[in-house]
């Protein structure tokens, strides 16, 4: 533990001035106050539950929970913290007023000890997998349950360096309970250092995720198919097969992972020659307009509701994937690339169902043929996407789970 302490003493001015910069390039004080444990207005909700989702595909997977506890519960105070401004959007946009959104303090042992007595949580609920010390550490020494929901552990940290796996090693034991999303997940905590009667599988919640939203979609006034959430050089590969396709008059939508790579992608894509129109400019899309970057936040939903079909971006690159469950849960068929270890269960099972495709970069400009072409082959894929999520709604199985903590 003493390294982990080492650096957090070591990049504080660091971390600090890395957060004021993030804060001031969207416009957002609240993000560096709070991520410094200042908070200038009191809480709303206190002597609740508080729970931590990391960033917007935690926060997506958790807000059907969230809507579900507060309508059983409605006089039960909620406290949503999250470690990013995209995510908090999220929040603001589809969360009632009445639940509480803070920053997620950087997990100094000042900063965790003020948030916990600012909300004074009766539990703390992690979604997924956040490996605070200071947070697990201050919980226990305060007699509150630290529940883990949707327990996901990746490949990668499960190899981690000996020194990070001596961490876990310590401070899992802290946890009340983990709650996995798949008994693959559920072994590799053991194996980090939780006890095997402090596991149990319930369940990836992200397939109950959406499916009490109504969401709109986005009208271009041109059928598109959309590539969501690219990554660095992405675009320029997505492109490169688009113009090798036979798309008649579709349009491809790129809604890139950082909408701050604008100037990079545009860069990437002069070669083409192709009339690029940009959603945070305001241009319009016209007959002539070849793609459309929609560089702006928290309208992933809206544009995955109203394509034609949606390719997940992180696959085609080394990245290691982006969530494909919510391109189902909204209907749609969806493409991935190679690279899904950081959703290889969801991957695999896609797969098994036939309710999505994987495809290598090579095979790309053939697959947008064939499901632009094909009606039938589309509608199979969103019809067994479909089935998957009905058949793996598991909302109720958490909520009853987290109503025994409160």
């Amino acid at each position: 533990m003493w390294r982990y302490k080492l650096i957090l003493f070591i990049f504080f001015i660091p971390l600090a001035l890395y957060t004021l910069w993030q804060s001031l390039r969207a416009f957002e004080i609240r993000y560096f106050l709070q991520r410094l444990a200042i908070f200038l207005v009191g809480p709303i909700n206190k002597d609740g539950i508080w729970i931590h989702a990391a960033s917007v595909g935690e926060v997506n997977a958790v807000i059907p929970l969230i809507l579900k506890i507060q309508q059983e519960n409605p006089k039960l105070p909620i406290t949503l913290t999250s470690n990013t401004i995209t995510s908090a959007s999220i929040v603001k946009k589809q969360l009632p007023d009445n639940i509480q959104h803070y920053y997620f303090p950087l997990d100094y042992r000042w900063a965790i000890k003020r948030i916990i007595n600012k909300i004074k949580p009766k539990t703390i609920f992690i979604v997924e997998t956040e490996f605070w010390p200071n947070l697990y550490t201050q919980a226990h020494q305060k007699n509150i349950p630290l529940i883990i929901i949707n327990g996901r552990i990746s490949e990668k940290t499960l190899h981690a360096k000996n020194w990070l796996k001596n961490i876990y090693a310590e401070i899992l034991p802290l946890v009340t309970k983990v709650y996995a999303r798949s008994e693959t997940d559920q072994s590799r905590f053991i194996k980090l250092g939780l006890g095997s009667n402090k596991t149990e599988v319930l369940g990836n919640i992200k397939f109950s995720a959406e499916t009490q939203q109504q969401i709109e979609a986005i009208n271009l006034n041109r059928s598109y198919v959309l590539a969501a959430s690219t990554r660095e050089d992405e675009e320029q590969l997505i492109v490169d097969a688009w113009t090798k396709s036979q798309h008649d008059n579709n349009l491809l939508v790129i809604v890139p992972r950082h909408p701050h790579r604008l100037a990079e992608i545009l860069q990437q894509l002069k070669p083409y020659n192709l009339n690029i129109a940009v959603r945070s400019k305001q241009d319009t899309v016209s007959e002539n307009t070849d793609v459309y970057i929609a560089d702006t936040i928290g309208e992933l939903k809206q544009f995955i509701a109203g394509s034609e079909f949606v390719l997940m971006g992180g696959s085609f690159v080394q990245k290691g994937g982006h969530n494909i469950l919510e391109v189902a849960q909204l209907g749609k068929a969806v493409i991935f690339g190679p690279d899904m270890r950081n959703f290889e269960d969801e991957a695999n099972i896609f797969i098994q169902y036939n309710a999505g495709i994987q495809c290598e970069l090579t095979k790309l400009p053939g697959l947008f043929n064939k499901l632009l072409s094909d009606i039938h082959y589309k509608n199979t894929i969103e019809k067994n996407a479909q089935n998957l999520i009905n058949e793996n709604n598991n909302i109720e199985k958490y909520y009853n789970i987290i109503n025994r903590y409160f």
